[in-house]
């Protein structure tokens, strides 16, 4: 009796030990997947989809369930000015971490495209007349990031998009613009870009955004994806409402 109480309780142990590994193993996946962010774009994008939809359009539109996600591209600080932020951790030390910041940038953009239906969904309201824009995600970057690329500027930002392949056949600036070729992106004048000559200041915040120009008369016009600085929102973009809660 006394060894088949002590194989139960081994039995019962590894059980135990089984459990709370797997219950760790979850947790980590959980933390590394980062399901709430996720799941935000994914219900953002269902909610564009619906408002496309012909016969929801010409009654409410549906309504669009869209959050701005918070990021911060770190280099090894906490981040600790944005709380709720999903975050990005690039290597310094690597030689190529200007890249690896970009490329946290491009994949924010690129995600906001796609939750936006790609220029493919007319999410507008039939028979309104107002410029609707989606800020997508506000980014920053932390003092380290700061100290060592105090500034990127837009012709590195774009060719990287270029010659960087967000899948196999299709480089991010196929993706986003639909060209391939820096000097073919057309900028929406509502967000004043100069592609040649702006740069990105790390030590501002900046605004991924996209929208749609609602037309009552003729097709109305989706705008592509662009990053711009937070505090320049007012001032650059013609007046309209914003979609995206905070």
């Amino acid at each position: 009796m006394e060894n088949k109480k002590g194989e139960l309780t081994t039995t019962q142990l590894v059980t135990i030990i089984v459990l709370i590994v797997s219950f760790i193993i979850i947790l980590f996946l959980i933390f590394r997947l980062n399901p709430g962010e996720q799941s935000n774009k994914e219900i953002c994008h269902n909610s564009v989809v619906l408002r496309g939809n012909l016969v929801l359009r010409a009654t409410s539109g549906g309504p669009l369930d869209c959050r701005t996600n918070y990021l911060c591209i770190s280099g090894g600080d906490d981040c600790e000015n944005l709380a709720s932020a999903s975050k990005v951790e690039v290597n310094l030390n690597n030689k190529d971490s200007e890249n690896e910041i970009i490329e946290a940038v491009a994949k924010e953009m690129a995600d906001c495209w796609y939750m936006f239906g790609e220029g493919k969904v007319n999410y507008g309201e039939i028979g309104s007349s107002t410029i609707k824009y989606a800020i997508c995600s506000v980014v920053e970057f932390d003092e380290k990031i700061q100290k060592k690329y105090p500034e990127i500027t837009y012709a590195e930002f774009y060719d990287y998009l270029r010659k960087t392949q967000k899948q196999s056949s299709q480089s991010y600036l196929n993706y986003l613009y639909g060209v391939n070729d820096v000097n073919f992106v057309i900028v929406n004048s509502q967000f004043k870009i100069n592609v040649n000559n702006d740069k990105i200041m790390t030590n501002e915040k900046y605004s991924i955004i996209t929208g749609i120009d609602d037309n009552p008369i003729d097709s109305d016009i989706i705008f592509k994806v662009y990053i711009i600085p937070t505090s320049e929102t007012s001032s650059r973009l013609d007046e309209g409402e914003f979609i995206t809660k905070a």
